[in-house]
């Protein structure tokens, strides 16, 4: 597809084609779109994908776009868009958005609904982002099996039957404790009677 614009002006002329990508460099302050395959026997290397501020993605091989040939020279090339036609959701409702990738992983954001799926795991973190240490988020992590939520040398890991607790120093604020099941278990003194205040040692 080519676009003449009407100035006339040949270093405006761009044109459009239609592209498949097979290796990207996504390890520098640029991704680079390392080998593409165009129309017939086109190959270009070292193509620039821009990508739009807050958001980044590294489309797998076979992903289809376009890239612009600014002034119509194959040597100034952008390319645009690429999404895999296996991959990508379908029938998103109107202003619907989705995040996906290769695996079948989706963050959905609908109407009415926010949902989160991933086949193994979902990590939740309080911090600034991947150059932070663990060490100082709160975060929350779900699998398959356990729910765990961390915060320091503190943890809550809750699985199926069991609950476990971590931590330095356990305080429990309530009127009521009831140990055992509901109406609680007495807890005996060594001198007699019931306690009313128990310390784990």
């Amino acid at each position: 597809m080519w676009i003449w614009f009407p100035e006339g002006q040949e270093g405006l002329i761009g044109t459009l084609r239609r592209a498949t990508v097979q290796k990207t460099d996504d390890s520098g302050t640029q991704q680079i779109l390392k080998n593409m395959t165009g129309l017939k026997s086109e190959a270009f290397e070292d193509v620039y994908r821009p990508q739009p501020h807050g958001f980044s993605s590294h489309a797998p091989k076979g992903s289809e776009g376009v890239f612009l040939a600014l002034g119509g020279r194959s040597d100034r090339l952008l390319a645009l868009g690429f999404e895999h036609k296996d991959f990508r959701p379908k029938n998103t409702p109107e202003g619907g958005t989705i995040l996906y990738n290769h695996t079948g992983d989706v963050v959905r954001v609908f109407k009415e609904q926010l949902e989160v799926y991933h086949s193994k795991t979902i990590k939740l973190s309080i911090g600034r982002g991947v150059k932070q240490s663990d060490d100082s988020h709160c975060t929350v992590v779900m699998t398959a099996d356990s729910v765990t939520v961390t915060r320091g040398q503190s943890s809550v890991q809750i699985e199926d039957g069991q609950v476990t607790h971590t931590s330095p120093h356990v305080v429990i604020k309530s009127p009521k404790v009831d140990l055992g099941d509901i109406g609680g278990t007495p807890v005996g003194l060594c001198g007699g009677g019931c306690a009313t205040k128990v310390f784990a040692v």
